[in-house]
């Protein structure tokens, strides 16, 4: 099989695809799959090595050209972080281009990326979330608008990932900033009650044909005061714990919310939820990334390596369950059109 992994992209998460595509690609090669590395630049350009693309359209499917002609592939396999590749958009390409393409669908995608519409999601269907609220640009947060969520606090855009444009809030005279900060890369962001001494677990997930599977949950262990994009790439003291040194009992409660919360989703492909733990032991639900970080330290691999599932399974899964998602899509198309 040729496999096109899309990465790069035009958000401010592009150097993290450009790390996560080098682990996908050497595990798809280890299993014997073709791959053609196609990067977006963060000014929209597909290119193959310093050729730049074009897509022509046509029936069945659109053609991706170079300057040699077409360049043939059998699924498209995205690896790209946050907004124009995480958010559905990339994803909507692909079906409008009839090209079968690995990961979330459209709406999953741009719905798990809104961090405002998956926590009224998950409340709505009893899973529970921190004290929040939304702002839009047009009517920015004051220190009387979150007075009742209380300190400290965490800012962020609503559709970012990576921890990108995130602050913690320490107190009101530190909103302000915070709040342009997140406006820079969202015209909607949240405010959202800051656990103190908070736990972060996240897990896993695959979904095949309707059926969402779990992984153990494991937990963060930020090297600075909380678990920012330095502390993410650039902090040799942050540690991941696989498994999670959590109770079975609670491992089972996140892993359940977590399946939840991506069925609620209606997620295809693979994803990763995150939770906070306070004190007491209550989870809260976080937020999900359906194209999560993919390298050789990222926590979804290696949580899926602790649950016994080696990466190159769990790739094999990922490109199957596309294949037959888009076999399904075909089929579907043709009862309709008849």
């Amino acid at each position: 099989m040729r496999v096109l992994l899309l990465f790069g992209g035009r958000s401010a998460e592009h150097d993290v695809s450009v790390v996560s595509v080098e682990f996908v690609r050497d595990v798809m090669r280890e299993t014997g799959q073709e791959t053609v590395m196609i990067g977006i630049g963060t000014d929209g350009s597909w290119t193959l090595g310093e050729e730049v693309l074009s897509i022509r359209t046509g029936r069945p499917r659109w053609t991706l050209l170079g300057g040699k002609g077409e360049i043939p592939f059998d699924l498209v396999f995205p690896v790209l972080h946050g907004p124009f590749g995480e958010d559905g958009t990339v994803q909507g390409l692909c079906m409008m281009a009839g090209w079968p393409f690995a990961g979330a669908g459209v709406m999953t995608s741009s719905v798990a990326m809104n961090k405002v519409t998956t926590k009224e999601l998950a409340a709505a269907h009893g899973i529970p979330v921190v004290p929040w609220k939304a702002f839009m640009r047009r009517d920015p947060p004051d220190a009387t608008s979150v007075e009742e969520i209380g300190y400290p606090l965490f800012v962020k855009p609503a559709r970012m990932g990576s921890s990108v444009g995130v602050s913690r809030v320490e107190s009101s005279g530190a909103l302000e900033k915070a709040v342009e900060l997140a406006f820079r890369y969202d015209n909607l962001i949240l405010v959202e009650k800051g656990i103190e001494s908070a736990r972060e677990i996240e897990v896993a997930l695959l979904s095949e044909d309707g059926l969402v599977s779990s992984s153990v949950p494991g937990e963060i262990e930020p090297g600075l005061e909380w678990y920012d994009y330095t502390a993410k790439y650039d902090c040799a003291e942050s540690r991941l714990l696989i498994p999670a040194p959590i109770s079975d009992t609670l491992g089972s409660t996140v892993r359940r919310y977590a399946e939840r919360c991506f069925s609620i989703l209606g997620g295809s492909g693979f994803a990763r939820a995150d939770f906070l733990l306070d004190g007491d032991g209550s989870v809260y639900f976080n937020e999900i990334n359906t194209i999560p970080g993919f390298t050789g330290i990222s926590m979804f691999p290696k949580l899926w390596e602790a649950t016994g599932v080696s990466s190159a399974e769990v790739i094999e899964r990922i490109v199957r369950e596309a294949l037959r998602r888009h076999a399904e899509s075909c089929r579907n198309s043709t009862e309709v059109s008849s």
